[in-house]
């Protein structure tokens, strides 16, 4: 059986998303604005450990490096496990077969993020409030480079998602690092 390589970013992405507040967040922010899962958690691995912010180029190369593995491999396969959830005649096996695709489909797509921009950046000790604002940055780049409008809902979603992600509870530093970052992304 094939084994995908071991991946920092992975192991991040499964550490935080098993949160159900985290994965409820990301699932808000692509149901609600359309957002990339894999793309947002990147954002927050990248700021999280170091790494430093992506600009939107970058971003909107990376949109254009995935979006063809996304487009014919992970949305088709999530979409028959979205149909099969409710289908009684599907066997539990083929529910479960077709869920560990769509997981590793996931994965590949994270090997390659990580593999073409994560690893070029090394990861830097930083203080938490500073790994707080480049998750923003990033956050808010990525939204940019996807067209995905940024709004009210969206701003206090993200400040939720990076809270929960630096374990920053204080409502008013999540608010000021999501503020600048729109500030410093309308200025470049």
């Amino acid at each position: 059986m094939f084994e995908l390589p071991k991946s920092e970013f992975w192991d991040f992405s499964l550490s935080v998303y098993k949160q159900p507040e985290v994965s409820g967040a990301c699932l808000q922010l692509q149901d609600e604005h359309g957002a990339n899962i894999n793309m947002m958690l990147f954002a927050c691995w990248l700021g999280n450990t170091g790494r430093g912010v992506v600009d939107i180029d970058e971003w909107r190369a990376m949109i254009r490096r995935t979006t063809h593995w996304r487009d014919k491999v992970i949305r088709p396969l999530r979409s028959v496990r979205r149909f099969l959830r409710d289908e009684q005649l599907a066997p539990l096996s083929m529910k479960d077969n077709i869920l560990k695709s769509e997981f590793d489909a996931e994965h590949i797509e994270q090997l390659i993020l990580e593999k073409e921009w994560g690893m070029a950046r090394a990861g830097q000790t930083k203080e938490a409030l500073l790994c707080l604002q480049d998750i923003a940055d990033n956050l808010y780049n990525y939204f940019a480079a996807d067209d995905i409008e940024l709004d009210e809902g969206l701003g206090r979603c993200c400040e939720g998602l990076i809270g929960l992600i630096t374990g920053n509870r204080d409502s008013q530093v999540l608010h000021q690092a999501s503020r600048q970052a729109l500030t410093g992304r309308d200025n470049r």
